[in-house]
This record gives C-alpha cells, sequence and structure tokens, in this order.
C-alpha cells in the first residue's frame, strides 16, 4: 500500500495542517489559502519521497512531526511577517490588536480571579459548617454562590472573541461585590478574618477600612471590565472598521 494512503501519514498530515489552519486563523483567504496549499504540497513530497526511499510509514510520521516542531519558529515568524505586511482579516492596526491582546489576558485574568475567589469561599463556609465553627449558614452564601456562576459563564464567554464584550460586562458586577461579601464571609467563618476585621475597625471614625478597601478595588475592577466591553462593543468596532473601509477606499479611488 502507498505510504500516502497509510493513517500514519494521514494522521500526521492532518495535524500539521491543523496547525497551519490556526496560525493562520486570522490571515486574509488568500494568504492563508496559499500558505496551507504550499504545506500540503510539501507534506505530499515528503510522502513521495519516503515512498521512493523506503522508508516506513511510522518514521515518515515521526520525521513529519519532528519537521513540524522545528518549524515552529519560522511559521510565527512568517505569520508576524505577514501581519506587518497589512495581510490580517482584520483591518485595525497592529498597535491596537495588539492592545486588544493585552486587555483580553487581563480580563481573563481577571475572571478567574474573582472565580476563583468565590469558589474558596463557598468552600471555606462548607468547612467552617462541617467542623462546627458556625452553626448556620452565613447570610452572603446564596449571593456568593449566584456571584460566583455568573463570573463562570463570563470567564467562558470572555475567553470567545464574538463575546467577549459581554462576558467583559458580566464579570463587572461579581467584581464589585465578591470582595465585600468576602471579607463579610470570611468574618465569620474564619478566626484570622475575624481578628484581621477587628483590628482594622479600630482606625478612624466612619466606615470600617476593610469595606472601604474591599469596596475600592472591586470598583475598580469593575470599571476596567466595564472598560474592557466598551472597547470591544460590537458597534464601535462596526465604526471603527467601516472608517477604515472608507479610508481605503478613498485612498484607492485617489
Amino acid at each position: 500500500m502507498s505510504v500516502i494512503r497509510t493513517a500514519q501519514y494521514r494522521s500526521a498530515s492532518r495535524r500539521v495542517l491543523d496547525w497551519c489552519a490556526w496560525y493562520t486563523r486570522d490571515l486574509v483567504p488568500e494568504v492563508a489559502g496559499e500558505r496551507r496549499d504550499e504545506i500540503a504540497s510539501d507534506l505530499h513530497d515528503h510522502a513521495v519521497w519516503a515512498e521512493e526511499a523506503g522508508i516506513a510509514p511510522t518514521r515518515l510520521r515521526r520525521d513529519i512531526v519532528l519537521r513540524a516542531i522545528r518549524g515552529i519558529p519560522h511559521d510565527l515568524s512568517w505569520r508576524a511577517g505577514q501581519l506587518r505586511a497589512g495581510f490580517a482579516a482584520d483591518p485595525m492596526p497592529l498597535g491596537t490588536r495588539r492592545v486588544g491582546t493585552t486587555l483580553a489576558a487581563l480580563v481573563i485574568f481577571g475572571g478567574v480571579l474573582v472565580v476563583a475567589f468565590g469558589i474558596f469561599l463557598l468552600v471555606r463556609i462548607a468547612r467552617a459548617l462541617v467542623i462546627a465553627d458556625v452553626e448556620a449558614v452565613p447570610d452572603e452564601t446564596v449571593m456568593i454562590g449566584v456571584l460566583t456562576v455568573i463570573s463562570l459563564a463570563a470567564l467562558i464567554l470572555a475567553s470567545r472573541r464574538r463575546t467577549r464584550w459581554i462576558g467583559a460586562l458580566l464579570l463587572a458586577p461579581p467584581s464589585a461585590m465578591i470582595g465585600v461579601l468576602g471579607v463579610q464571609v470570611l468574618y465569620q467563618v474564619s478566626a484570622t478574618g475575624t481578628f484581621l476585621v477587628s483590628t482594622l475597625s479600630n482606625y478612624g471614625p466612619g466606615p470600617e477600612p476593610w469595606w472601604i478597601a474591599a469596596a475600592s478595588a472591586g470598583g475598580g475592577a469593575a470599571v476596567g471590565f466595564v472598560g474592557a466591553a466598551i472597547w470591544w462593543w460590537p458597534s464601535s468596532r462596526r465604526s471603527v472598521l467601516g472608517a477604515g473601509d472608507t479610508g481605503a477606499r478613498s485612498s484607492a479611488t485617489t
């Protein structure tokens, strides 16, 4: 049987082409298609040579995978060159895309922190009930559970490009509230929390310092999430792209 028809060659080729499809995913279709055709042709030539040389299918698969791994730096360099040359499917400037990428990473990181803190609080409440540190479920437990579920759903939405603005927007309320609720719960279920809150509450008149700190941090995070949602807002995005397209057409006409 021809090497090209073996399962080993097909599986190796599929992995390489999947990788190619990933790093060309946001390039213009013509450039991405040419790159995939080039890679597919190279894989075919490699298999033809292997068959003529009597190379076993298992070794051919290993050689293709190793070539793909060694070629990763070149692939990423090629991709960066295409983006600099203006062949991105998204016509936004490279600097704008970098800001969006950084913002997405910050939103995901912030969302993970909110979800992790919510889960920690729920686990801490459950532990306090099991070891009888508290006799009743704290009043804030239900709200913390709801905010944690909302945060988890928002994190999933934020990880997807088309829905990340929704995820960022949904992360704002939990981030603003869960810190204050968390401190209140830890005051009830944790000896360390009780000590810290009691100590800080002795400084100065008015609202307790822990409440001010938690509310300020949560409010700042919420503002950040809302800002990210505005950055990714679909209508704003369309207007920006529309202006870019109009400018491009005007330049071409001129």
